[in-house]
This record gives structure tokens, C-alpha cells and sequence, in this order.
């Protein structure tokens, strides 16, 4: 098998990972063939190979394919082995349980934030990898703002994004504003624009190496409990914790 061989098997195996994980209920050969526009034989390889590697399981009776419950080994050993959560864990877990909130370790990736270390009532597993569009996330506007301005119109809402919820705005106008208070105050707000049971307030981590920050710490809480949080106290709590974090990794100003 050459590389581009080997290129091309690997990224269709993810988008069958996709496909099944998205489906919450198992698929047969031909329903993953259809649905990624593949031969049938070219799925039924895949799919004996990731069940090789123990990422899917085939229900005997109804012989269709599903996630199988191994790759949540994978996904602890990466989420554990990961340097970012093995130092930045103990950090969460404290300010969470002080503060009577969640704390997230969030990364920029294109457009995109990722949540990728996670502790408190909304920290839990399900929640590590879950990600949202820069513009309707905390995290997303501060370290689009901690950027140049010139690049601030690569990351702006679009007409046909997505508007997650109804508080979410597709304005540039309006994002370029909130980049500007995040630069100017240090931290970002996220008022249910990715959910509208939470809001947020985030702040850059800083490491070595990074001209621009790449991961930001966030508080999220309930909206309906924000009225009891003092906001300026909690995103001072959260520049502080930021500051630990960056500190962690060896960030020195």
C-alpha cells in the first residue's frame, strides 16, 4: 500500500467512525456504502478493518456495525496522555469546586473552538470535544481577538452560518466590537449564543513558543445563576487561573 493509499484509507475510516458515532444506532454494509458514496466492497473493507483495530463491533444478529465501546480506551488514553490536561486538570478541578462552576481548557482550530479539558457539573465526559463557531463562543472571540486585526475578517460570521441559538448573531459588525472590549479588557463574554441554558467568560493561556495564544481558560455557568456570580469577580478569577495555567506550561512574561 502506498502513501497516497494509505492517505486515503485512513481518512475514509474517520468518516466512517463519523458516520457511525453520528448514527446512534448500527448500519449495514450498504447503508455505510450509500451514505459515503463508496463501493460496497470498499465499505465492507473498512468497516473489517477498523473491527480489527477494536473501533467497531458487528451486532451478530442483525449484522449491522456500530462504535464499539473500545474507543473509549483510545479516547482516555489520549485525553489523560495529552500535556495540556495532565497539567491543567488539578488547576480546573480546584477553581470549579471554589467557584460552584465549570471550568474549561479550550484550543482554537480554524473557525472552531474544542473543548479539551473539562472539570465541574457541566465538565463532565460528554462534554471534551464539543466545539462551537469562534463568533458564538467565548473562548473563540478572545483569542480572535489576541490576533491581528487584519485577520479578524477570516474568523467574522458569515450570512449563511450557522445560527446556533436564537441569541447568536451573524452580524461582523457587531463580532468586531466584541473583539475589540476582548482585547481591550482581556476576557470575552458568550451570553447562550452556543447554548441558552449557559453563558461564559474566557481568557487567553499563554505558553512559550506561541506568538498568538492558541487555548483560553473559561468559566461556564447556568444563565439563570449568573445574577448570583459578580462578574467582574469571575473574570478576574479566570484570568487568574489563566495565568496558573500559562505558568504550567513554562510561559514566563
Amino acid at each position: 500500500m502506498d502513501a497516497l493509499e494509505q492517505k486515503t484509507t485512513l481518512s475514509q475510516g474517520l468518516k466512517v467512525m463519523h458516520l457511525l458515532a453520528r448514527s446512534g444506532k448500527g448500519l449495514g454494509v450498504t447503508q455505510v456504502a450509500q451514505s459515503l458514496g463508496l463501493p460496497k466492497s470498499s465499505a465492507h473493507r473498512l468497516l473489517t478493518l477498523l473491527g480489527e483495530l477494536g473501533f467497531v463491533r458487528q451486532n451478530p444478529q442483525t449484522k449491522c456495525y456500530g462504535v464499539s465501546p473500545r474507543i473509549f480506551g483510545f479516547v482516555h488514553e489520549i485525553s489523560t496522555q495529552f500535556g495540556a490536561n495532565s497539567k491543567v486538570d488539578p488547576l480546573l478541578r480546584e477553581a470549579a469546586t471554589r467557584l460552584r462552576c465549570s471550568a474549561y481548557l479550550c484550543m482554537l482550530d480554524g473557525k472552531d473552538t474544542f473543548v479539551v479539558c473539562a472539570a465541574g457539573v457541566e465538565g463532565n465526559t460528554i462534554h471534551l470535544g464539543t466545539h462551537g463557531p469562534v463568533y458564538a463562543t467565548s473562548a473563540g472571540k478572545v483569542l480572535v481577538a489576541h490576533r491581528l486585526e487584519e485577520e479578524w475578517n477570516w474568523y467574522a460570521p458569515e450570512p449563511d452560518d450557522e445560527v446556533v441559538t436564537e441569541h447568536t448573531s451573524l452580524d461582523p459588525g457587531q463580532f468586531y466590537q466584541q473583539l475589540r472590549v476582548a482585547r481591550q479588557n482581556g476576557v470575552a463574554w458568550n451570553m447562550r449564543e452556543s447554548t441558552l441554558s449557559h453563558a461564559s467568560v474566557a481568557t487567553p493561556v499563554r505558553e512559550p513558543g506561541y506568538e498568538y495564544p492558541r487555548m483560553a481558560a473559561a468559566f461556564v455557568v447556568r444563565y439563570t445563576e449568573l445574577p448570583i456570580h459578580d462578574r467582574e469577580s469571575l473574570a478576574d478569577e479566570v484570568r487568574t487561573l489563566a495565568a496558573k495555567i500559562s505558568s504550567e506550561f513554562g510561559y514566563r512574561r
